[in-house]
This record gives C-alpha cells, structure tokens and sequence, in this order.
C-alpha cells in the first residue's frame, strides 16, 4: 500500500471552513473580482480540483466565506450588557458592518449569500416584543429593512474607501464625499432614519 503523497494528504484533511478562510485572506491581495478557485488552491497547496469537493462554484464559495464571517464575529453580536430591544438592533447593526468593512470588498461578498451552519440560538432582537403580540411577520420585514441598510451603506462605502482610510480620488469632490466625509457620523445618522421609521412602521412609537 502507497504512503500518500503531501498534497493527497493536504487534500484529505482539507475542510469548508478551510477554503472560506483562505478566500477571505486573499480578498486582501485580489478583492473579490480578483478572487478564483485556482487561487485559493495554490494558497491551500492542492491542485483546484480537489476543492470542488467541497463547493461546487463561486457561489457557494462566497456562501461559505460569508458563514465564516457571520460565524467569527458571533462573540461581538452579544452586547457587554443586556440593551432594550432597539439598542440592540442598533448594536448589531453596527457589528454587522464592522464585520463587513474588516474584510476588501466584505460588503459585496456578504450580500446576497446563504448562510450555512451558523448559531441557531441568536436570539431575535424584538422577542420580547412578539412574545407580547408584536407580529412576527412584521417584525421580521422591519429587521430585514435595517439589514439591507447596512448591507447597502457599507457595499458603497467601500466603494468610496477601498481600503479603511483610502479615499478613491474619484470621489474626491463629487457630491457622494459629502455623504462620505465622516462615514461613520453618516452610518448613525441613516441607522437613526432607519429604526425611527422602522418603530413608526410597526406601531411602537
């Protein structure tokens, strides 16, 4: 019988979270564009085929990278201290694109995707509104709303900054530095717009 090779034994050990983690380290170097299964490979020092194995294209690759990023900032979704429900909402919004921005094109990968094996027990924000008869429809529908807002801000933001701090001089002096100049000042203020809506939406104001 054979002793394996080093790559075949590369291969076989090899796992899901493995190949998300390498992807988002390279997004660094390449950003998302940039990003392939080849490349991934040769960072992991197997051969591309042997990552279809465990996804079956980009998509399901970007599907797995987000779940790791969902999945690793799961201790900051859990405030310090118990918070009131919209604090809480608001709390984890802001996780939510800190999450994203830590990563080159973090927004765009994130957006969209299926999230796979993450921690059921999350506790729902506005639970203890629903369990007195706030409807859990509408409940969720306001959620998602501030969900898209963070996705979206940060999917353009990202396109301002490239990189923390690196302003594209294609926006220097166009009118969406102005929304820009101090994103994180611009963040609250929609977050603000966004969940005074929201609690107007479902009746709690």
């Amino acid at each position: 019988m054979s002793t394996p090779r080093p790559e075949e034994l590369r291969q076989m050990a090899l796992t899901r979270q493995d190949i998300a983690r390498s992807g988002l380290k390279l997004l660094k170097d390449v950003g998302l564009n940039g990003l392939t299964l080849r490349l991934i490979a040769a960072d992991l020092g197997v051969k591309a085929p042997a990552l279809y194995w465990h996804v079956k294209n980009k998509q399901e690759l970007l599907d797995e990278m987000a779940t790791q990023m969902y999945r690793d900032a799961a201790a900051d979704r859990e405030p310090p201290e118990p918070l009131e429900e919209w604090d809480l909402v608001a709390h984890r919004a802001r996780v939510l694109r800190r999450m994203m921005l830590a990563y080159r094109d973090g927004a765009k990968v994130f957006s969209g995707t299926y999230l796979g094996d993450v921690d059921p027990d999350d506790e729902q924000p506005l639970s203890r509104s629903i369990a007195s008869g706030l409807d859990e429809r509408r409940a969720a529908m306001a959620l998602f709303t501030v969900y898209s807002f963070v996705i979206g801000f940060t999917i353009e933001e990202q396109a301002v900054y490239p990189e923390p701090g690196k302003l594209d001089q294609r926006y220097a002096g166009a009118p969406g530095g102005a929304v820009f100049g101090n994103v994180d000042a611009r963040f609250d203020d929609g977050l603000s717009m966004v969940l005074d809506g929201a609690r107007r939406w479902l009746g709690m104001e």
